[in-house]
């Protein structure tokens, strides 16, 4: 698990170059390292009577303190955000029982205002995130996010419950991403091809990626630099929708062709290259901690224990 931690933290310093040759792109999935990686070891837990490994796993505290003169529905938008964003990943697991050893995930609502006056309406919300084992808050953060929207015609104003649940979603997201992979998208960058392959980018931009991998595949022209870099953005694309380690490999060994035939002189391959060894090894981290996580919850299911039942 060190080694897992170690890896994360350097995932989440790499720097990214774009893309600067005005070549045709596509929007692929992707994830984004944790901020937070080196407290990640403070989350793991280990329970001989559950598992061999370790797994990651919350208590989510259901009472969400300073609600009570707040907008009603705000605790339970905090909980379901957060229970919607870890399970993206299942990185972290959520534990519905909870124990004394655990780690707890509490919410404290610090600053909340809404304002309605003539055509304008405004919200301010700030939550403080607790994670603690016992006594040992370990890690405490703060995250704001403000709404203004005006209109002419009030009808068209969104409600407070409505602006409340896009800030919800905002701070919630940034303190996930502290402590989880989260699901992301980027660009990737095409390198201009031969006019036997010219449909290649069509049928990619239209997120065709088998048929492309198809044409490029039954390329019989010169396999170039050009070549293995775009057919590596292909597999990359299908690989990523998909969350396919295999077709992550041959994603691999067409970055590493690239890189052998002068791909590491040339910045967009670097870049792009860089961005896709991140990514897979995040995904090949999140669904490893996946499977010690499952451990957790089939232990929970078999006790009864449901995360639903807990916070109604």
């Amino acid at each position: 698990m060190k080694r897992l931690f170690s890896l994360l933290i350097i995932s989440s310093a790499v720097l990214f170059m774009s893309g600067c040759g005005g070549g045709p792109m596509i929007v692929i999935p992707s994830y984004t390292a944790p901020k937070e990686a080196a407290k990640l070891s403070k989350i793991e837990t280990k329970d001989e009577f559950i598992s061999d490994g370790a797994y990651l796993a919350v208590w989510l505290n259901p009472s969400v303190e300073g609600t009570q003169n707040v907008n009603s529905k705000l605790k339970l938008m905090l909980i379901d955000s957060v229970k919607a964003k870890l399970t993206e990943t299942n990185f972290i697991t959520i534990d519905p029982l909870g124990a004394e050893e655990g780690v707890s995930l509490s919410m404290k609502v610090v600053n909340y205002d809404y304002s309605n006056v003539d055509s304008k309406v405004g919200l301010y919300l700030e939550v403080s995130f607790i994670l603690s084992r016992g006594s040992d808050e370990f890690l405490v953060k703060n995250y704001s996010d403000r709404k203004n929207r005006q209109s002419k015609d009030i009808s068209k104003l969104p409600t407070e419950n409505e602006l409340a649940s896009e800030a919800v979603s905002k701070v919630v997201r940034y303190f996930i991403s502290d402590i989880s992979p989260l699901k992301t998208n980027q660009l990737r960058e095409f390198k201009p091809l031969p006019g036997e392959l010219m449909h290649v980018t069509e049928y990619a931009q239209r997120k065709n990626y088998k048929g492309a991998i198809k044409l490029m595949e039954n390329y019989k022209g010169q396999k170039d630099l050009s070549y293995h870099y775009d057919l590596a953005i292909l597999y990359e694309a299908e690989a990523s929708v998909n969350e396919d380690l295999k077709l992550l490999k041959h994603a691999q060994l067409n970055y590493e062709k690239a890189m052998e035939m002068g791909g590491f002189s040339d910045e967009l391959v670097v870049s792009a290259k860089a961005r896709f060894d991140n990514f897979y090894e995040l995904l090949a981290k999140t669904k490893t901690q996946d499977k010690a996580n499952q451990a957790l919850r089939n232990d929970r299911d078999a006790m009864g224990g449901s995360s639903d039942k807990e916070y109604k």
